[in-house]
């Protein structure tokens, strides 16, 4: 986190929760997230995305590098945003997925219900998916004990 900034007043202004910033890339809007998405700011990244759905067939990139922290309104609001893109008749991608933004999307196994751009990563440098671990294998059934062991006093 950088330090305190003062303002023209002398009021100490500290680093906001979550920054979105728009880029173009040729013809594909970059939304860069920076910081933490949840339930008091997901929808900001919803309504950002609305505004560009309202061009024909929008193409939109969400840049995640920087993404602190998800929580659950966060990967709603990812969801929703692509929800959105593809009723508009475009796509909705993640750009350079934060490992946290991985872990979170690969733990609740969202991750394969978001498209990924990954071309912006350096050549050799792609971001492997995050996997979750296999299900717990239960354990094995009690064995009882040998007639042996059992009916020594």
């Amino acid at each position: 986190m950088s330090p305190d900034v003062l303002n023209d007043q002398g009021t100490v202004l500290v680093e906001p929760i979550l920054s979105l910033t728009m880029s173009h890339d040729g013809p594909v809007s970059v939304i860069s997230v920076v910081g933490e998405m949840d339930m008091s700011n997901a929808h900001l990244l919803i309504e950002l995305v609305e505004q560009l759905c309202r061009a024909p067939t929008p193409r939109i990139a969400l840049n995640l590098s920087a993404v602190r922290f998800l929580g659950a309104h966060g990967i709603s609001a990812l969801l929703r945003s692509g929800q959105l893109a593809a009723q508009a008749g475009g796509r909705l991608t993640l750009r350079n997925p934060s490992p946290f933004v991985l872990r979170v999307l690969g733990v609740t196994r969202l991750l394969r219900h978001l498209e990924r751009d990954d071309t912006s990563t350096p050549t050799g440098a792609r971001i492997s998916g995050v996997v979750a671990p296999p299900p717990r294998r239960a354990a094995p059934p009690h064995q009882p004990l040998s007639p042996s062991v059992a009916d020594q006093p």
